[in-house]
């Protein structure tokens, strides 16, 4: 069989399970947490790790229809610390904190009553980000305070977006630790979350992180959060322009075992 007749048949073999999908709850087995990036406008388009805000809306009334229920971020990481249950339960994060989340991802999640967690560097703030050419500004000063006001958590992404592998323990601690204090004069109380720039950790990585006072920290690995992970490798799902309803339904309804490994001990470069 040739490349394109077997990907035309994962393609419908895709549609028909996620139609059976939309249909029925999805199984139990741990909490999912949806990783978005950018947000655009629908008359942009979107591609890559972007998102428009229709299709924002679309994944989370899908997530609703499938039986789980939508919670802070900083709930499932206290329940995967405490080791509570954690099934049927969601959460929505945005990496980066990039303009769109704040322009068109905001208004959504507003209507939807949906909380959600920017992941936040604490630098570049309403600058093109160095580390991802081509992307939209981060969102400025102003617009982090106003989500803040709105209800919207922020965790941590480091100060300026490194891959933390690469840095010696200096380097590590001021990326780490100083992420932390600049976001704290924003929000006024402890951020307790971090995610990994890249999704790059290792066991020096994670000390740090632990050392630093994070209570858990996520990576850019997907999977659903079960009880037993390590607080310091919780997975995450990727979202972007390519995932659709069905595609979307589909992951979400399958069983946590069926994930590849998502807690590996070093994820480099």
């Amino acid at each position: 069989m040739s490349a394109v007749r077997r990907r035309a048949q994962q393609v419908r073999s895709l549609a028909t399970a996620g139609g059976r999908l939309m249909s029925r709850r999805a199984p139990r087995g741990g909490a999912v947490v949806l990783c978005y990036h950018d947000v655009v406008a629908d008359s942009h388009g979107a591609e890559g790790l972007e998102v428009t805000a229709s299709s924002l809306r679309a994944h989370l009334r899908t997530v609703r229809q499938l039986g789980f229920r939508f919670v802070p971020m900083s709930e499932i990481s206290d329940r995967a610390v405490r080791g509570d249950d954690l099934d049927g339960l969601a959460a929505v994060s945005f990496d980066d904190a990039l303009s769109g989340v704040s322009r068109h991802g905001l208004p959504v999640l507003l209507d939807l009553d949906v909380p959600a967690t920017l992941m936040t560097p604490s630098t570049s703030w309403g600058h093109r980000p160095a580390w991802w050419l081509g992307a939209a500004a981060l969102m400025t000063r102003a617009e982090l305070v106003e989500a803040v006001e709105h209800g919207i958590d922020l965790a941590a992404h480091t100060r300026t977006h490194p891959s933390l592998t690469e840095l010696d323990a200096a380097g590590l601690r001021d990326e780490v630790s100083g992420c932390r204090a600049e976001l704290e004069d924003i929000t006024g109380h402890a951020v307790t979350q971090f995610a990994y720039p890249f999704g790059h950790h290792s066991p020096a990585v994670r000390e740090a992180v632990e050392e630093a006072g994070y209570g858990a920290s996520y990576t850019f690995l997907n999977g659903r959060v079960r009880v037993g992970d390590d607080r310091h490798r919780l997975p995450r799902l990727t979202m972007g322009a390519h995932h659709d309803r069905v595609r979307l339904a589909y992951h979400l309804s399958r069983p946590a075992s069926s994930w590849p490994d998502h807690q590996l001990d070093v994820v480099a470069p």
